[in-house]
């Protein structure tokens, strides 16, 4: 009987040990991908500032500084690639290939099936953001300007540096930043955190992260910014999710920014 009762008593320590064990080891990996997101989201950010930060400058320093963001923005592409390797994406790539350097071949476009798809999620989220902007100004005309704090910040910038400002701003806006932001965003934020059971919380959370992301303050007031930015950031996702492609939400980021940028420009000219 003695036997029998350590017998048992060595078993469910060894169960315990082995639930204690898959613990600390669901921990360090759940630790670790945090802390790999959080090392892009640095690297990103970083090359971001001194891109727009470029503006600012005059002379060799501008064209020194840009050069120094554009250094940092191919690394983080590079890289950001690397670490998604392994799942497959829209903008999928092995090391091998991506030693070659980039290539238009590299990427797995979206079918005519998935456009007409992206297309829907880019309608609904539109609509999305006009229902906010008219609840907005029905309840909220009040405390809410007429345009957020970062396309207030952006329009500074632009009105900074000349054509300068106005090219390589654009350019960006248009191209660089959604790649970018796709990358972060989506594919190595999925990549990390991607929750097979519950997709739609992976969907928001990247949607929410993107609207912080372009927030300019985080005051109670600065948060009727938010909506559009975690609207449009959730169908980017969605799109993304449904598709398997990150070039699925990147070609979708790049068409709202564009014609975002190019009503931006126009309404600067006059």
């Amino acid at each position: 009987m003695v036997k029998k009762n350590a017998l048992a008593a060595s078993k469910q320590w060894e169960r315990s040990h082995q639930k204690i064990t898959k613990a600390g080891r669901l921990t360090l990996s759940g630790t670790v991908r945090l802390f790999s997101w959080l090392f892009f989201f640095a690297f990103e950010y970083l090359a971001m500032a001194l891109m727009q930060g470029s503006v600012l400058m005059t002379g060799r320093d501008r064209y020194l500084l840009l050069f120094c963001g554009f250094l940092l923005a191919y690394s983080f592409i590079r890289f950001g690639l690397q670490a998604m390797a392994k799942v497959k994406a829209g903008l999928h790539s092995s090391a091998t290939s991506l030693k070659k350097g980039f290539s238009l071949k590299t990427i797995n476009w979206p079918t005519l099936s998935e456009l007409g798809y992206i297309a829907s999620v880019y309608l609904i989220a539109l609509a999305g953001m006009m229902v906010w902007g008219m609840l907005e100004n029905l309840f909220l005309a009040k405390w809410a300007s007429s345009t957020t704090e970062n396309q207030a910040a952006i329009d500074g910038l632009m009105n900074a540096g000349g054509q300068y400002s106005t090219v390589v701003l654009s350019f960006i806006i248009v191209f660089l930043g959604p790649v970018m932001e796709e990358l972060l965003f989506r594919g190595l934020f999925f990549r990390y955190f991607n929750w097979a059971k519950a997709p739609w919380v992976t969907i928001i959370a990247s949607g929410l992260l993107f609207g912080l992301y372009h927030l300019n303050s985080y005051t109670w007031l600065s948060l009727l910014d938010l909506p559009p930015y975690l609207i449009i950031g959730t169908g980017l996702a969605y799109a993304y999710q449904k598709t398997g492609k990150l070039s699925s939400s990147i070609l979708m980021h790049i068409f709202h920014n564009g014609w975002v940028q190019a009503a931006s420009l126009l309404m600067l000219l006059h």
